[in-house]
């Protein structure tokens, strides 16, 4: 019989299909009586047998923890249709806080302890036999279950479905007498039970190969890798409870599924962070009392505990979000009691930015619902808020649920940090120095000055010490020679005059009983320093081997907790700039992957252009590459950040972005020579330049202004003054010119989100949507005949273009290729395409790659 939907069995009528199997297949029906959903199985002929015993096993057992058997057919099974994934769908994700492996292992071991009861072994338990729904676990798929038991009207059940010495269920989950086709018993399911929660805990298999024999001579010989060193915050109690349930003798096992249920019931489901142990020092009361036993016994026996060894494991952004230093979103937070990780997270599709938290007690991290945009989050002295910057605020949102408060305007933060007094200090943006305001929210205050003695151009990573009141934070002058022109001092809220502490380009923090961590030349280091008198003390040295993150704003991706946890992003995110043609085939363009940022084709398409992170100090040069040659040539040479790059029509001159002000300013110099010049006198706010008209004249550059949005101008190369172009209270970005100078493509969110425009040049008149869904960094074809940009998710969009009339009309857009970008919500254009819109020099990273994890360490000290 041929099933499909709308196939008749009976009452009951096929829907859909949900699944298939090695015996058959499982399809939505209705039971046409009861008008309900149901589950169908319908198994094929070969395994009646199986179907039979299937049958019989289920109908003999009713518990909350085991799918229900409505009706039984001449080939079909009739049961409860359950609404859920199965666990093995859920593993896929990754594993499952502690607290859900207890609560599924708990439910898994009486739904067993039933069927054992009844007499009954299923022998093929395994992630994909359990459903995880509202309810709870549901244990599925009684098709290879042995009765141990005779059941009336069944002259058959004393004899195993199976012949003897053959081995049924799935490799795995199988007990060592299961493998060896001996016999088996109740001990033979919980063996499968110990390996399927080793699974939910650790997120990977408790026996696995790449060969069946491989897996078979694990399961019989070996022992799985002991869950404390996968999953490192796995109790003691849980992890002997799993490692008898995998005895390789059943007798070494739990004897029932009652003992382990009760067992598992026992192990505590909110394991605590690993503290480090209290100072050996003596109370002065107690040293005084030790010193006079002493004399009375004439000993002092005193011998302190030793310290806790470090437990390092890894923090992943979730599936298709990123989190990295490129995205500009601020370092980590740990909560002062250690327990949580706060991050931001840029989701892959859409570049749309939220705030997740990662409980370390649990396995996955959540989102905080309302953070949209968030970035630089910072907690609150009780562990139970987090603030953070979005939409032009400053705000705070409960761990534990409910909207963000707004406290006050914030342009784009660049730091904050929360006193047990329960104030704020705060870094609003960029070129501003340090404010105050009460946590519940209010009217910011100045608490710092910049002293343009000094030349001072921004405060920023503010850092409260224990007591308070007095605080750690960054001032930043413009760059001398080879010296930063960047240093941390530490100043307090009564205004006293700030103290140099350390002269470095990084964010600081504090930990107990007394350690400033900091980052030099990207390698995090730990120097002794007394809260009291605010002297640093020794020196310092380094606390991990690993090259740290490093983003040019002067932050580096690791925090601290007062009670010694620590975290950190280390290694660098290594691009693939690769040229694709049109069909999406492609070849890399550089001989070796590195971290290319904003890649440019130079005008006769021989060279490019692109800026690289230095491998020591982090900072950002420009480069141009020989594509011919194969041949890297170093174009800036400063102790600041030197980005955005764009040769001149004649390839003599570049015009570029550099940060030795102590923010980006327009800075032009020719490719053979050393001399530099300003383009605008440096206004203390970001500029960046975008493109340069073919007859040289004009300069396309994009302005942050002081509330953070982003303004397009235009500048005649030799002219004083800048004009705006395409002016409105939107951003704009990613403008770049025609090869005819007359117009100008763009992208702006007046709709609510990213589009492109064209506009004519220089009047911005004539204004004309060229994308339909969404689309930023628009790149011309060299005959003006075409239109690039990048759509949602990474798809490479080609548009026809009609320019030669007064408005440019644009044809139907077409997809190209889709593509994963180094950074998808980049404003900075991160592809160029060949004068004939062939070819594509497009950044790509591989999305495995995109984010690199946070290393945790528990008792770093």
């Amino acid at each position: 019989m041929v099933i499909a939907s709308g196939t008749r069995l009976g009452p009951y009528e096929i829907v859909a299909p949900i699944g298939a199997g090695g015996m058959g297949e499982v399809w939505r029906g209705r039971d046409t009586r009861l008008d309900r959903s149901v589950a169908i199985k319908i198994v094929a002929p070969e395994f009646a047998k199986r179907f039979e015993r299937e049958a019989k096993s289920i109908s003999a057992l009713n518990h909350p923890h085991i799918c229900t058997l409505y009706d039984v057919g001449p080939n079909y099974l009739v049961m409860e249709l359950l609404e859920g994934e199965s666990l093995a769908d859920k593993l896929a994700k990754g594993p499952l806080p502690l607290d859900q492996v207890l609560r599924y292992g708990i439910e898994i071991a009486d739904a067993l302890d039933k069927a054992h009861r009844a007499g009954i072994i299923h022998r093929d338990l395994k992630p994909g036999n359990i459903m995880i729904t509202k309810s709870g676990a549901k244990l599925l798929d009684f098709g290879l279950a042995r009765s141990t038991a005779i059941i009336p009207d069944d002259k058959t059940q004393q004899k195993p479905v199976t012949q003897e010495g053959t081995i049924v269920g799935t490799f795995q989950y199988m007990a060592p007498e299961q493998i060896e086709g001996a016999e088996v018993d109740a001990r033979t399911d919980i063996f499968a039970l110990g390996a399927v929660l080793y699974e939910m805990a650790t997120g990977k298999r408790a026996f696995d190969g790449k060969t069946k024999t491989s897996v078979i001579a694990a399961i019989v010989s070996g022992e799985p890798k002991p869950m404390s060193q996968v999953q490192p915050l796995t109790p003691a109690a849980f992890e002997r409870v799993v490692k008898k349930c995998l005895a390789k003798e059943p007798d070494a096992r739990w004897q029932c599924a009652a003992d382990l249920r009760s067992q598992l019931q026992e192990v505590p489901d909110a394991p605590e962070v690993a503290r480090p142990r209290p100072s050996s020092r003596l109370p002065w009361a107690i040293a005084a009392a030790a010193l006079v036993a002493a004399a009375i016994l004439g000993v002092v026996a005193y011998r302190p505990k030793p310290p806790q060894p470090p437990v390092r494991f890894t923090v992943s952004a979730p599936p298709g979000w990123t989190y990295g230093v490129n995205y500009n979103l601020g370092p980590p937070a740990i909560s002062p009691d250690g327990r949580y990780l706060a991050f931001p997270a840029a989701e892959d599709a859409t570049g749309r930015v939220m705030l997740w938290v990662r409980d370390l007690r649990a396995t996955e991290p959540f989102m905080l619902a309302g953070t949209d945009g968030a970035g630089f989050p910072f907690w609150s002295p009780d562990s139970k808020s987090v603030g953070f910057f979005a939409g032009s605020y400053l705000k705070r949102i409960d761990v534990g649920g409910g909207a963000p408060q707004v406290l006050c305007p914030a342009a784009f933060g660049r730091g904050g940090s929360w006193s047990s007094g329960n104030e704020i200090i705060f870094a609003p943006s960029g070129n501003e120095p340090l404010f105050r305001i009460p946590a519940s929210g209010g009217t910011a205050r100045a608490l710092t000055h910049l002293n343009k003695a000094r030349n001072e151009v921004s405060h920023r990573w503010p850092y409260f010490l224990p007591d308070g009141k007095h605080f750690l934070y960054m001032i930043r002058t413009p760059a001398k020679e080879d010296q930063s022109g960047e240093a941390i001092f530490v100043s307090s809220l009564d205004a006293d005059a700030p103290r140099m502490l350390l002269n470095l380009s990084t964010n600081v923090a504090y930990a107990d009983p007394g350690s400033l961590i900091f980052m030099r030349d990207r390698t995090l280091m730990v120097q002794r320093f007394n809260p009291r008198t605010l002297v640093l003390e020794g020196e310092p040295h380094a606390v991990t081997t690993e090259r740290l993150q490093y983003h040019a704003s002067g932050f580096g991706l690791f925090a601290v907790s007062r009670n010694g946890v620590m975290t950190f992003s280390s290694g660098s995110l290594a691009s693939t700039p690769q040229w694709i043609d049109r069909s999406g085939r492609a070849e890399a363009a550089f001989p070796v992957p590195g971290n290319y940022l904003e890649p440019r084709l130079s005008p006769d398409r021989q060279r490019i252009l692109y800026s690289l992170p230095d491998a020591i100090s982090g900072t950002l040069d420009i480069w141009l590459f020989d594509i011919t040659r194969r041949v890297a040539r170093r174009l800036t040479f400063n102790a600041r950040d030197d980005f955005s790059g764009v040769l001149t029509p004649d390839g003599k001159q570049l015009v570029y972005c550099s940060n030795r002000f102590g923010f980006p300013a327009l800075m032009m110099k020719p490719l053979d020579g050393t001399e530099e010049r300003l383009l605008l006198k440096p206004s203390g706010i970001a500029e960046f330049p975008e493109s340069i008209s073919r007859d040289g004249r004009f300069v396309l550059f994009r302005r942050i202004t002081a509330g953070m949005q982003n303004d397009l101008l235009f500048l005649r190369i030799g002219d004083p003054a800048a004009t705006p172009f395409a002016a409105s209270p939107f951003n704009e970005i990613q403008p770049v010119f025609s090869p005819s100078g007359r117009w100008v493509a763009f992208v702006t969110n007046e709709s609510g989100r990213y589009q492109v425009y064209v506009s004519h040049f220089p009047d911005g008149l004539g204004r004309v949507q060229i994308s339909a869904d969404g689309g930023t960094q628009p790149t011309w074809r060299d005959d003006e005949k075409e239109l690039f940009y990048v759509a949602p998710g990474g798809r490479m969009i080609a548009v026809p273009i009609d320019g030669t009339g007064s408005a440019v009309k644009p044809g139907m857009p077409m997809d190209l290729f889709s593509v994963s970008l180094t950074l998808p919500s980049n404003e900075e254009r991160e592809y160029d395409v060949r004068g004939d819109g062939k070819r594509f020099l497009v950044n790509t990273v591989a999305p495995d790659k995109r984010s690199i994890p946070l290393t945790v360490v528990v008792n770093w000290q």
